[in-house]
């Protein structure tokens, strides 16, 4: 054989081992890293059920699928899940036979419940109840309703849970405006208006009769219900009688409060409206219709009032004064 074949054929051959022992070494240590990742994940897994049974757990009764406020609460609805004792929610159940206590008069949902969460005591109501308004206002609040329209009640995106500030426009009283805008007992009146936040951060109950807030689109309402304390429904209560109400919807999570200052209408534009000059009328002076005359008695000159078209009588009387006495008392 030639020298060179000889040379290309043991080169081929060194490469060839070469080759075979590079891949040898490559799957071995892939072989041995996958084994590693298997190893270390079943010991993790061997650590966490090992903490699992450590960790002393409870069960706990959760709602299996959506529930709104009306639903009456079933067996079927609800799942028992195991909580870390430390983690259990207060007013939670931990048994079917303390959620179910009276089999043939299940209570009701009263609040929206998502799947997953746990089923608390003032979400439902007792046994045989129902889900009223009344199960579902706080401590030492009331329920108001005023009515809205499609401006008012914010184009129907308010939905029950909101929360909303209420604001009063109401006519102050009118004012009589005399010349150069000073209040005069004879000027014209001139109504005015102003706006003020009369409520601020509170709660909305429901939407005409419903108080479910799963509605997924804005629907217009006639009527909102709120939740407020006694003052509140005093302060609402008179100003349905003496303006309208408009509600502003808060971004959800805010409840923080501000003092703001009444808007009159002058506020608008940051100027001040000048009140309307009243017209004057000039009143008639009232004729007089009496007049004075002198009239001379028994030599004594008298100062007399007498009506115009009597004073004319009179002086042509003293001119024919048998006596003969002039205006002054004297003789002719």
């Amino acid at each position: 054989m030639r020298k060179g074949t000889i040379i290309t054929l043991g080169a081929s051959a060194a490469f060839g081992v070469l080759a075979i022992v590079l891949a040898r070494g490559f799957i071995n240590t892939a072989v041995n890293t996958q084994y590693e990742q298997v190893r270390d994940e079943k010991a993790r897994k061997v650590a966490k059920t090992a903490t699992l049974v450590k960790m002393k757990t409870v069960p706990v009764m959760v709602a299996d699928m959506r529930l709104m406020p009306g639903e009456p609460l079933t067996e079927q609805s609800v799942n028992i899940v195991e909580f870390p004792e430390n983690s259990v929610p207060e007013g939670s159940y931990t048994s079917y036979e303390m959620l179910f206590l009276e089999p043939n008069n299940p209570s009701v949902v009263l609040t929206q419940m998502a799947q997953g969460e746990p089923v608390l005591a003032f979400k439902i109501s007792a046994p045989g109840g129902r889900a009223s308004l009344s199960a579902q206002l706080g401590d030492n609040m009331r329920a108001v309703s005023i009515r809205v329209n499609d401006v008012s009640g914010v184009a129907g995106f308010v939905s029950p849970e909101d929360t909303v500030d209420v604001i009063l426009t109401r006519e102050i009283e009118a004012t009589k405006i005399g010349r150069y805008g000073k209040n005069v007992k004879g000027g014209d009146r001139k109504a005015s208006f102003i706006a003020e936040i009369l409520l601020q951060n509170i709660k909305v109950l429901g939407t005409d009769q419903t108080t479910n807030m799963g509605s997924d689109g804005p629907k217009l309402a006639k009527t909102i219900t709120l939740e407020v304390n006694a003052m509140q429904a005093q302060k609402l209560a008179l100003a349905k009688s003496v303006g309208t109400l408009t509600l502003a919807l808060r971004a959800v999570g805010t409840s923080e409060t501000f003092t703001a200052s009444a808007l009159r209408v002058g506020d608008l534009t940051g100027k001040k409206t000048r009140p309307r000059r009243s017209v004057r009328t000039k009143k008639a002076r009232p004729v007089n219709q009496t007049a004075q005359v002198v009239v001379v008695r028994d030599g004594q000159p008298r100062l007399v009032k007498v009506y115009r078209d009597e004073a004319k009588k009179q002086d042509m009387a003293s001119l024919q004064n048998p006596a003969g006495q002039n205006l002054a008392g004297g003789t002719q």
